[in-house]
């Protein structure tokens, strides 16, 4: 299995903005996305969820798009359409009939150069009361649901832009201002720090000329200031106890780890394969199996642009001691470091990244957004194209020590306990 090469053409408006032309004419659809490089990393403590607040703003209305009317018409004329917003980017997506590539176009220019002219207190008000009931249902009421936020809190030093959350705190969301809004716009919502990308079925001349006529006008706008990021250095050691409503203990060991794309990145993903992806993993068949101490288990590489972590977790068993949990997490991890792994689980992980990268570019829509984000936080994006070919070059003597330099750092405990009964 190989993964295909994705065929591309660039341009850059005299604006700044870079725009992605990935034509695929047997596709029945065609795909928009824009991403914008502005994620929570860029905010700044004390104006926490800006970013996501902002990405609920887009939807409601521009200058020649009245309050409801976006959704509207995307919807009546069947297409998909959303937006996320992560650490480092903000994406917004449309999935459409290829006659409606215009449609698409427009609304997503008149956002983004005519958008502070809709802002209202009153729009703020109500997106403001949205999220942070999202907030309750996905993080505060959600069983389990703050411990990401606990972690980053414990992993990064205060103040590192990856410390917060991106749905940002209820203190923020609360005293956030319109005039907040407008400043951010201004510094992040700018061509050039986005880029169009177009995929799918659509006339290749006629897609420059609609994206020239949409957005050539917008002014361009002074490149934001890059965040800054301390030097990278091991989290002090902390084990931290939340209660929560939750049925079943849960145990996670974070340690701070490599930048999404960098080599490390890519062998982390390979050594968390290999400790945690599936059933056949050493911890699956250690712990839950085996040892009948966890109820599942697994770990991950979670690389972000200018930092990441490494994630182990465990949920127990009826009756299972967290500390038993973590003694027998620690011993496969030691085992990990002091042993490696054979060539036989390399090839194994390395099947399981060709599978999913090969899966993933199987839909254009997901192909649009491979191609921002490759060049959003890479900077070119070709190096989808050249994204495999990189676990290819890996052994296990080199997985196993670069592994190690990460994880011989003591890592942040955190123990998820179930309510204690007043």
């Amino acid at each position: 299995m190989n993964a295909p090469a994705l065929p591309l053409d660039q341009l850059r408006l005299a604006n700044g903005l870079t725009v992605l032309l990935h034509h695929s004419p047997d596709s029945p659809v065609v795909a928009v996305e824009v991403m914008y490089h502005v994620g929570s990393k860029n905010e700044q403590p004390g104006l926490t969820g800006l970013a996501h607040l902002f990405e609920h703003m887009m939807f409601k209305g521009s200058e020649h798009v009245r309050d409801g009317e976006h959704f509207r018409r995307l919807q009546e004329i069947g297409a998909e359409v959303n937006g996320s917003t992560t650490e480092d980017r903000t994406n917004y997506y449309e999935v459409l009939p290829p006659n409606q590539l215009e449609t698409a176009l427009f609304l997503e220019a008149d956002r983004m150069g005519r958008l502070l002219p809709a802002l209202t207190e009153h729009k703020l008000q109500n997106q403001r009361d949205v999220v942070k009931n999202e907030r309750r249902q996905s993080y505060e009421n959600q069983p389990y649901g703050l411990a990401q936020e606990t972690l980053s809190a414990a992993l990064f030093p205060a103040g590192h832009p990856y410390s917060w959350p991106v749905i940002g705190s209820m203190r923020d969301l609360d005293t956030t201002t319109l005039d907040d809004l407008r400043k951010f716009f201004r510094q992040f919502y700018a061509p050039g720090n986005a880029v169009v990308t177009i995929g799918g079925q659509f006339d290749p001349p006629q897609a420059r000329a609609l994206v020239e006529k949409y957005f050539g006008d917008i002014p361009a706008e002074q490149s934001p200031h890059a965040p800054v990021f301390p030097s990278w250095e091991c989290a002090p050691a902390q084990h931290v106890l939340l209660h929560d409503n939750v049925a079943l203990p849960r145990v996670y060991l974070v340690w701070r780890s490599a930048a999404w794309f960098t080599d490390d990145d890519i062998i982390l993903d390979v050594a968390t394969d290999i400790l945690g992806a599936g059933k056949n993993s050493r911890l699956h068949k250690a712990l839950v199996i085996e040892k009948q101490l966890a109820q599942s288990v697994s770990a991950y590489q979670h690389g972000l642009e200018c930092d990441g972590k490494l994630v182990v977790v465990a949920t127990a068993r009826q009756g299972v001691r967290p500390p038993d949990l973590i003694a027998a997490l620690r011993e496969q991890v030691d085992g990990f470091l002091a042993h490696g792994i054979s060539p036989r689980e390399l090839q194994k992980s390395l099947n399981i990244n060709e599978s999913a990268l090969v899966l993933g570019l199987d839909a254009v829509r997901d192909r649009v957004h491979k191609l921002s984000l490759f060049h959003t936080l890479t900077g070119s994006a070709l190096n989808v194209n050249r994204y495999f070919e990189r676990f290819k070059n890996l052994d296990p003597r080199n997985v196993r020590e670069r592994t190690a330099a990460y994880l011989e750092c003591e890592p942040v405990i955190l123990e998820i306990l179930p309510q204690e009964v007043s």
